[in-house]
């Protein structure tokens, strides 16, 4: 430990020890990124729930073009964690700076073991303190559109990701002869110091990761949870989570998950830190629409819904019960045929489809009998279903809910929809509505209708770019903003809308920020 790092662990144990005692729902919560729904959003359904959180400046996290400070993090947390009982932290911002950082990063293995050494120095500052950390294993998307992959992941991403899938699959089931064939000319193709960089940080996240499930066994960590990010049936991550997978048999489920998912789970872990410390573990009904149901294997994901779905609750420290008596009920808008396409495609226009027209009719009945719903709506892949929201509306059953996610993968909705329905419980009723008209805003008018409609008719008529945003902000904010409110103002208006402001956080069409003055 070096001189400075002695000196503020014993002032900040000195003024703990003469400070007087905290609430039980205080948490020191470090997101593993500076976006909306990892670092303001969490923050904001915290706080309407009571909790007194303290994240720390957005600067440290750095942001998609810049990298995170964790020297600077550890610092905040070592400074910020004895005033709270209770932490909530992000291992990729810690170890690497951020998300992004974990995957093009340069950090040498052993400057990353002593980061790593960190958790136990922290644990013995404060033994009493419960500490929740999360990880991911590293992506293995299919395409290196985005920024956030090395830069040869551009050209080569393609090629990486069907190497690991045939190497997954070689491992799983075997490979016919025309598959050895297919992946001896793609290792042909990719040359091979390419292929050793890119194989290397997955290796130092892989060491890093078998590190922080010794730290769940030897009870440094209250709970572990590994998410698999943009995941696969076959592919790298998927062969690696096999192998960690091995790692953690002997740990029980109510200290460690792993599962397909990133974003949504800084909301699960703080949902979790909050109901243990208050000691409830809510009960939650399932209701799926019509058709595939729990066996729909969504998008960039790597296993059946119906299981990610009870890992989810298990995660927030709820528990999955079949029964009328349960506390919430997750209402899971599945795609009839178990294809989640993309919220943009012909198939989120107008059509008339059968099977979310049922699910509204089942939230309008449980409603009605005086129960606590969430939606999780993933019949599409980044953003709302038209044809479920449009019901929902007509039912005037918007804000009757307790929460709604469509955002991005099938995980992060569904982690969303569970954290702040869980969560709502604790909110005022206008509070509970503010945090609904974000999700409405995001998922519903910008994702599934406004962004791709704005990116057509503005966006590149001007020679914009979908993955950044210089020299047309101004111009597009604008118009956004201007469709969104319209948008609002046909579906949900009962919600007013002059104090909200809206950005793009990370100079790029994927994501928005909603912030309420």
């Amino acid at each position: 430990m070096n001189k400075y790092k002695y000196l503020l662990l014993t002032v900040v144990a000195i003024l703990w020890l003469a400070a007087p005692s905290v609430s039980a729902q205080s948490i020191a919560y470090i997101p593993m990124d500076d976006r909306p729904v990892n670092l303001d959003y969490v923050v904001d359904t915290a706080k309407a729930a009571g909790v007194d959180i303290m994240a720390p400046p957005a600067a440290l996290l750095g942001s998609r073009g810049e990298a995170g400070d964790p020297d600077g993090l550890w610092e905040w947390l070592f400074a910020h964690a004895l005033m709270a009982d209770e932490v909530v932290v992000s291992a990729d911002s810690l170890l690497y700076g951020n998300l992004v950082d974990s995957r093009t990063h340069n950090i040498p293995l052993p400057v990353i073991e002593n980061r790593l050494n960190n958790f136990a120095q922290l644990k013995a500052l404060k033994p009493t303190m419960s500490i929740y950390v999360y990880s991911t294993i590293m992506r293995t998307p299919k395409s290196g559109e985005g920024d956030e992959e090395p830069s040869y992941y551009k050209v080569y991403g393609p090629s990486i990701f069907k190497i690991t899938a045939l190497r997954d699959q070689a491992e799983i089931r075997g490979l016919s002869r025309k598959e050895q064939n297919e992946l001896g000319s793609l290792l042909d193709k990719v040359p091979q110091a390419i292929l050793s960089d890119w194989y290397a940080r997955r290796e130092k996240n892989f060491i890093a990761n078998k590190h922080l499930i010794d730290y769940a066994k030897n009870d440094t960590f209250t709970y572990f949870l590994m998410g698999r990010d943009d995941c696969a049936p076959y592919s790298q991550s998927h062969m690696e989570s096999r192998q960690l997978a091995i790692e953690t048999t002997e740990l029980p489920l109510n200290r460690y998950a792993s599962f397909p998912g990133a974003d949504e789970i800084g909301m699960l872990m703080v949902a979790r830190a909050v109901n243990n410390a208050a000691g409830r573990n809510p009960t939650v009904r399932v209701l799926f629409a019509p058709g595939a149901g729990p066996d729909t294997v969504p998008s960039y994901e790597d296993v059946a819904v119906g299981q990610t779905i009870n890992a989810h609750i298990l995660a927030a420290g709820g528990i999955p019960l079949n029964s009328e008596q349960a506390d919430l009920i997750l209402t899971v808008n599945t795609p009839e045929d178990g294809v989640t396409r993309e919220a943009d495609s012909t198939f989120n226009r107008g059509q008339f489809r059968a099977a979310p027209v049922a699910l509204a009719a089942d939230v309008a009945r449980e409603v009605a009998a005086g129960h606590r719903l969430a939606v999780a709506d993933i019949a599409f892949a980044n953003g709302a279903d038209n044809t479920l929201m449009s019901e929902l509306r007509r039912r005037g059953l918007l804000f009757k809910l307790e929460s709604y996610s469509g955002w991005n993968t099938a995980s992060n909705a569904i982690g969303y929809a569970i954290g702040q329905g869980m969560l709502a419980s604790d909110m005022a009723p206008m509070d509970k509505n503010r945090l609904l008209a974000v999700r409405f805003l995001d998922d519903w008018a910008y994702q599934a209708n406004v962004r791709d409609a704005v990116g057509r008719e503005m966006l590149y008529p001007l020679g914009g770019n979908w993955f950044c945003l210089d020299g047309v902000t101004l111009r597009l904010t604008a118009e956004t903003d201007q469709r969104l409110r319209a948008f609002a103002a046909a579906n949900f208006s009962a919600y007013p809308l002059n104090t909200v402001k809206l950005s793009f956080p990370w100079n790029r069409m994927f994501e928005v920020k909603f912030t309420f003055s």
